[in-house]
């Protein structure tokens, strides 16, 4: 009986000597998968610092890709605003093309005395040869009026058309800095539409680099797990186990 119960003690005995010698014996028999279970862990680690070394790569990749986008749209997109409130206000203080200038307005201040230099002129011609009253001085008077009456418009006209072109040059010129303004804003804008297209992209493909890294680190986890619950003790775990029934065989 106490070679039974020695024999129970050696096989059941976990800390002692004999499960190194089981533990030897299945090994030998093929029957322990442990270092076969402890390779497959060594391998999921290995994928995984790989997984995160990849997903650092890509995210430096992304972070370049944003800086580069901020070089080339950042400084125009940051103008977009100004740009679209002075062109606002460039519109409200721009109206349609008036010009109320009248021909009356340009006369010359002066014209009445030149045609009353003419009119003394003629009349004193007149005088002197004694036709003051005659028909042909009347007709003379006439022209004079009329022909100094006709230069006189034609002064004034020319006036003001020359003020006319020179206020609707200003005028086209505002004009143009509206456009221009408005070109600018546009560019500004488009900028500004690359930039947030970019920041958006940034930020999906980081966040689809977040998934795919939580899911390899959940494809591990679980891997893991799964190859630890195959783990056996082999041939010891039998030896033990029957160690246990001899024991209450024979206890």
């Amino acid at each position: 009986m106490s070679f039974i119960n020695d024999a129970v003690s050696f096989m059941g005995d976990p800390g002692g000597w004999g499960n190194s010698l089981l533990g030897s014996v299945s090994k030998s028999l093929g029957l322990d998968n442990n270092g076969q279970v402890d390779s497959a862990i060594a391998s999921l680690d290995d994928i995984r610092a790989l997984a995160e070394r990849t997903g650092q790569t890509n995210r430096n990749l992304y972070d370049t890709y944003l800086q580069r986008m901020q070089g080339m749209y950042g400084d125009n997109a940051s103008k977009y605003s100004d740009a679209v409130s002075r062109l606002a206000e460039a519109i409200d203080n721009r109206g349609d093309f008036e010009f109320s200038g009248n021909v009356d307005d340009y006369l010359d201040p002066a014209r009445e005395q030149r045609v009353s230099a003419a009119m003394s002129a003629i009349n004193n011609s007149a005088a002197a040869g004694g036709n003051r009253f005659s028909s042909n001085y009347l007709d003379k008077v006439a022209a004079k009026q009329q022909a100094l009456a006709s230069e006189e418009w034609r002064n004034a006209y020319d006036r003001m058309m020359r003020e006319r072109s020179q206020q609707l040059q200003e005028w086209q010129s505002g004009q143009q800095k509206i456009n221009n303004l408005g070109t600018l804003a546009n560019i500004y804008g488009q900028d500004r539409s690359q930039l947030s297209d970019a920041i958006g992209n940034y930020y999906s493909t980081v966040a689809n680099q977040n998934n795919a890294d939580l899911e390899t680190m959940s494809d591990v986890m679980q891997n893991k797990a799964n190859v630890n619950m195959g783990r056996s003790t082999g041939i010891g775990a039998l030896l033990k186990g029957g160690g246990n029934l001899v024991g209450s065989l024979f206890a």
